[in-house]
């Protein structure tokens, strides 16, 4: 049997995170004991966050910190440094513009002692400036996923959510064995998340808050890029190809409709962010028509798939309304 060095490792990348590193840090460092090995990953921060990391660290000379320095190289690089440097049995991922309740480490830490799961996933709140406060005396609410009667069916309400954070779950380090984040990617996890709930059955949901997420105004989602586009459509076609390869599997092809669906919904929404209209290249045409044709028959609504099965609909639809938009009169309001 493996050894680890660690019950748990927290993986924290960090990129000119000067508001917020210092509080996060400490909704950590507060509540661990030296069980858990804190790995830091600086992206080459160009602000004050290393000398704020750098105090943290030294008030708390007992928790076993992994600090990483590398050049500017994106969020999943990030990761990925701090996955090759993780020693702990389990994994968990915390953003350093967040935080954690008091009671994280109290309720997780039982739970992974029991060692009965290879995936757990908990709730989360948002919040903007002040963080919620914590139950007293919260209890662990552990619900295992009722593989044994359901199958991969267990799993519906989560696909369909499509809510793939990474740090609202924590992961069994041998789960991870051969992964890694795309490079590049912002919506890595969008990539990652949902495939390791497929290699697995051994999984349980916490039902206790116990991350709290910054609504940030320079959040990722606030600031669509084109690039995103291609995330989701990576993610998306990573789907398809794992449906494929696992024998277009029925139980499989349902389970996977309701993130190919979000998918689509999040395509659709990014390029008319970007555009101002639905505008799909020929890839990504292709993709959401096949993505169509496993949704059919899976419980989508009808509507839902044929408009995936004909994107350019939306595309002539949506850019004669933007025409017909730009070519009415600006309103004036008349004078009293």
């Amino acid at each position: 049997m493996q050894q680890h060095a660690h019950l748990l490792s927290v993986i924290i990348p960090f990129y000119n995170d000067e508001r917020y590193i210092t509080d996060c840090l400490i909704s950590l460092f507060e509540q661990i004991d030296n069980q858990v090995q804190v790995v830091l990953v600086d992206d080459g921060s160009s602000d004050t966050s290393n000398a704020l990391v750098a105090g943290v660290i030294s008030k708390y000379p007992d928790i076993q910190v992994s600090l990483i320095h590398q050049s500017n190289q994106g969020i999943a690089m990030a990761r990925n440094a701090g996955l090759k440097q993780a020693s702990g049995k389990f994994i968990a991922f915390l953003d350093a513009d967040d935080r954690l309740s008091e009671n994280y480490y109290a309720l997780i830490k039982p739970v992974l002692c029991a060692d009965q799961d290879d995936l757990i996933d908990f709730d989360y709140q948002r919040f903007s400036d002040s963080p919620p406060e914590t139950i007293p005396g919260e209890k662990a609410q552990r619900i295992p996923y009722d593989f044994a009667t359901e199958g991969l069916a267990c799993l519906t309400p989560l696909f369909t959510r499509s809510m793939w954070h990474l740090w609202n779950r924590i992961y069994r380090k041998s789960l991870l064995a051969g992964e890694h984040f795309e490079p590049g990617r912002r919506y890595e996890d969008v990539i990652f998340a949902p495939f390791q709930y497929l290699k697995t059955q051994k999984i349980a949901h916490l039902n206790n808050t116990l991350y709290y997420y910054r609504d940030n105004a320079f959040g990722i989602t606030r600031n669509i890029k084109k690039s995103d586009i291609d995330d989701i459509h990576f993610a998306l076609n990573k789907m398809i190809r794992y449906v494929a390869t696992h024998g277009n599997d029925p139980q499989l092809r349902r389970l996977a409709a309701g993130m190919l669906l979000n998918c689509f919904n999040e395509i659709k929404n990014m390029t008319k962010a970007v555009y101002g209209f639905y505008r799909y290249d020929a890839a990504v045409k292709r993709d959401i028509k096949i993505a169509a044709s496993i949704c059919q028959g899976s419980g989508i609504a009808s509507k839902k798939v044929l408009q995936m099965r004909f994107p350019q609909v939306d595309t002539v639809l949506s850019a004669l309304r933007l025409a017909f938009k730009k070519s009415k009169p600006p309103q004036t309001r008349s004078s009293a």
